[in-house]
């Protein structure tokens, strides 16, 4: 393949960059661009949670067409895939151990041998 230098370059996540001040000046600036970060969760309930709190936090949440179902696209800044992740791993913790407790009650319930 032959480079023309016509090729979009790649996103990158942060990019420091040279600019210019009112004065003229030149500084250094740093640019928090968006990028696409794939996540894979295995469980539906981690999914179902991961979904909701990407949407709260106003972003969009996809699939690609033929991706695996636990696959999950978000397009975001780097500040902002860390505190969605950040935030999907304390309450999947809580979750999950909700679900526990909700099980072991089942089973007890359901589950246990009948007296008689």
């Amino acid at each position: 393949m032959i480079d023309d230098g016509a090729s979009v370059p790649p996103i990158r996540a942060m990019q420091i960059v040279l600019s210019q001040d009112e004065d003229g000046k030149s500084k250094l600036d740093v640019l928090d661009g968006t990028f696409e970060q794939v996540y894979r969760l295995g469980d539906a309930h981690g999914r179902t949670l991961f979904l909701a709190l990407g949407r709260s936090k106003g972003h969009l949440p996809y699939r690609r067409a033929r991706q695996h179902e636990a696959t999950i696209c978000v397009r975001a800044t780097l500040a902002e895939h860390d505190a969605l992740w950040s935030t999907f791993l304390e309450q999947d913790r809580r979750l999950q151990s909700q679900l526990a407790e909700v099980t072991r009650v089942f089973v007890r319930t359901q589950v246990a041998p009948k007296p008689g």
